[in-house]
């Protein structure tokens, strides 16, 4: 071998070393999505929902849209049902029973709240880098999630993040019982302007309110 090929070789083995050595993790890309949730004020998407239930061997879906702003307010909302907080007060409204019911907001029992599933995530026992994956015209990275606490009902959580955003474009979890959802994120906006207005609720008129705030 001349010694014009042992060079080569020997830059090869260097880059080859460099590239294994900032090689993405599944908690480098868990701690990448943080950093940018610190950045974000408030978040908007349009979304796609898949439920598949396997004892019944049915497929649910359904769109809607949903908005954060921060301190601990988000709004929900879908044909089914809306879900809004301003962080004291909860409404869950379903238009086909015309009930809403209202509930204080607490973080503590609230572990499945959206800014978790997108940014923060379930306090995790266990993250992998799975690969890339191109979807919907952005480069994703893609970890799974396995939570600590299994009293959340979850088994593991598949995420793609977008590699140039930082953020949750598709989110997959299966449950302990093995039912499947999933969660598609488009139009999404960062940092826009959002009316505090849009973190209440007005009841309809006629609605029938359960409420179980404390008094």
């Amino acid at each position: 071998m001349n010694h014009t090929r042992l060079i080569r070789v020997a830059i090869g083995g260097v880059l080859a070393a460099a590239a294994l050595a900032w090689a993405l993790t599944g908690p480098e890309i868990l701690h990448r999505i943080r950093q940018t949730y610190e950045r974000v004020n408030t978040f908007q998407a349009a979304f796609d929902q898949t439920f598949e239930w396997k004892l019944a061997a049915t497929t649910q879906r359904m769109s809607g849209r949903f908005y954060m702003k921060k301190p601990n307010r988000f709004r929900i909302q879908t044909d089914v049902q809306t879900v809004v907080t301003n962080g004291k007060t909860v409404w869950s409204y379903s238009p086909a029973t015309q009930q809403v019911i209202i509930n204080d907001y607490d973080p503590a029992t609230m572990p499945l709240r959206p800014d978790n599933f997108l940014f923060a995530f379930p306090d995790e026992e266990q993250v992998t880098y799975v690969g890339d994956e191109r979807l919907e015209e952005a480069d994703c990275h893609v970890m799974d999630v396995v939570p600590r606490d299994s009293t959340l009902g979850i088994e593991k959580m598949r995420v793609w993040v977008d590699s140039r955003t930082w953020t949750a474009k598709k989110v997959q979890y299966t449950s302990i019982s093995q039912d499947l959802t999933t969660y598609v994120l488009k139009e999404i906006q960062t940092n826009r302007s959002l009316p505090d207005s849009l973190f209440t609720f007005s009841i309809p008129q006629g609605t029938d309110v359960v409420d179980f705030r404390a008094q």
